[in-house]
């Protein structure tokens, strides 16, 4: 087999081991790593191949490594999986955000057969640096091209993927509607002893929040900060078909989690830890993703799609039996997501759909608006951005 090779773009070097070549910066370095064929570092990214005798499919081994991932670090989250292609073998690119002591870190592994050979391809830096390092890290990843003879082909079927989820539950300082507003209301104001006798006064004092005698805790000022501030929160706001609403609201590492009939729960946590709770509340997980072949839904339609309730709008029968993926999305039930950022940002809007996987709400023009397939990982990287940039 004769494979081309293009040439490196400028900038970048060309690094080559038995199995696969890949073109990285220039100002990356090797690094001695025993038992791995190659490592390089740079810019807080570190790039790891190894390689070692397999004849089995690029399914049995993915299963394989989606099984194995989660139980090699406590509270690790698998946050994406995706056919790869362009290496000149199969091809899987499995997502990762696995906890660390310096922080969080993500991970992209790359796994590639060739019927003679596993090659596995990991490139980890913090995710405090993800969405900085997101296009190197994607280029050199687009960049790996198989040396060994491939005798093995992709199968007509995907694997079956593991249901592995994030913690969607905050922890902390629960208290109910009325508390809550009274608390909101000591935002930046002295405490007005009156209020311990208001029922909402005499839940904080039992809940520790607020001393018997107006004092507050070190722990509950900051919960307050962001409020006597004005801040404005980073918000996610939930809804399903069924009528149950959420909304989670994050200054930095203050959280406050809402349910419908107004009771929350309020903690102060590190930003990466609010990451992982939103992905759960997203369902990020390994889900395939089926583009659609529509590119556009009326948009009267699709609002009435996304504010659910018991009964929802059948598609156009021309437009359902023309595209039966976005039929099936559209018919099963929908979680609607949408995730505002302070600072005028657009809000991004995203539909989970039964097992599904997940679509995005785009921009309407002209009656119509942009509808489409979106993968698990990139919906990670709207959180990403959304929380920890803004942090």
């Amino acid at each position: 087999m004769v494979l081309h090779v293009p040439p490196a773009a400028a900038g970048t070097t060309e690094d080559r081991t038995a199995r696969v070549r890949f073109d990285r910066p220039a100002t990356w370095s090797r690094q001695e790593a025993p038992g791995a064929d190659l490592r390089v570092a740079g810019d807080d990214v570190v790039l790891t191949v190894r390689s070692r005798p397999s004849e089995r499919s690029i399914g049995d081994e993915n299963a394989a490594l989606l099984e194995r991932l989660p139980g090699a670090v406590d509270g690790l989250l698998l946050v994406g999986c995706d056919v790869w292609p362009g290496t000149g073998a199969p091809a899987r690119l499995v997502e990762y955000v696995r906890p660390d002591e310096d922080g969080d870190v993500a991970g992209a592994h790359l796994v590639l057969v060739t019927g003679r050979h596993r090659v596995d391809v990991t490139v980890e830096r913090p995710l405090a640096r993800m969405t900085a390092t997101d296009d190197t890290v994607t280029a050199v990843l687009e960049s790996v091209r198989v040396l060994d003879r491939v005798l093995t082909g992709e199968g007509r079927a995907l694997e079956a993927l593991p249901v592995l989820r994030a913690a969607a539950t905050l922890e902390g300082h629960r208290l109910g509607a009325e508390a809550v507003a009274t608390l909101q209301g000591l935002a930046g104001k002295r405490w007005n002893p009156t209020l311990l006798r208001t029922d909402g006064g005499r839940e904080l004092v039992e809940s520790g929040m607020v001393g018997r005698f107006g004092t507050v805790p070190p722990a509950t000022a900051t919960l307050l900060e962001p409020w006597a501030t004005g801040t404005t929160p980073t918000t996610l706001d939930q809804h399903t078909d069924d009528g149950r609403t959420s909304r989670l609201q994050v200054w930095g590492t203050t959280a406050v989690d809402t349910a419908a009939d107004g009771t929350a729960v309020l903690a102060t946590l590190p930003a990466e830890r609010v990451v992982a709770l939103a992905a759960g509340r997203l369902g990020i997980r390994p889900t395939w993703t089926w583009p659609f072949r529509t590119r556009t839904v009326p948009t009267d339609l699709l609002e009435r799609r996304l504010a659910g309730g018991e009964t929802t709008p059948d598609l156009p029968a021309e437009t359902a039996a023309g595209d039966p993926t976005l039929a099936a999305f559209w018919s099963a039930p929908w979680t609607v997501s949408t995730l505002v950022r302070p600072g005028g940002a657009r809000p991004v809007t995203v539909v989970s759909s039964g097992d599904h996987g997940f679509a995005r709400v785009g921009r309407a023009e002209g009656g119509a608006t942009v509808f489409r397939a979106d993968a698990s990982a990139n919906v990670y990287r709207s959180l990403v951005r959304a929380v920890l940039d803004a942090s």
